[in-house]
Order: C-alpha cells, then structure tokens, then sequence
C-alpha cells in the first residue's frame, strides 16, 4: 500500500495532500525527521526527500512530485 496516496493540485489550485492514517503519519515522520538534522547534515543531500511516482514512497497514478526540504536561510 502507498504511505501517501495522492499529492494533486485541486480545482482551486490549492495543492491537496491525501492519505489514510499512516500515509499522514508517514509524511509527519519525514518532516520530524529532516527538522532534527544538524546544521552539518542539513548540508548534504539528507537535507530532502521525494514523494513521486515509482518510488519506494510513491504516490498513486496521477500525483505530482512533491520534495521536502529543510531549509537552514528560513
């Protein structure tokens, strides 16, 4: 089963994030865990991660690419 089943701009161009528990809790996990990187860390590739089709996390068919990225400027 997918962890996130559906990323997709609505009707109103608003971007949806659809899942069932443990696609949100997945999606979660992901976040706490690129918050919790060092400075170091957050400086390599470490510092994001990919929600596309045909990956090991993918989204259904019909999902647009979503990437998570910690950002140290912000």
């Amino acid at each position: 089963m997918k962890e996130v089943e559906k990323l997709v701009v609505n009707k109103n161009r608003k971007i949806e994030i659809m899942g069932n528990r443990s696609g949100l809790k997945f999606l979660g996990k992901v976040c706490l865990g690129l918050s919790e990187l060092t400075d170091e860390e957050a400086k390599t590739p470490a510092n994001h991660y990919h929600f596309e089709e045909d990956t090991d996390s993918a989204s259904q068919e019909g999902s647009i690419p979503m990437m998570v990225t910690l950002n140290l400027k912000m």
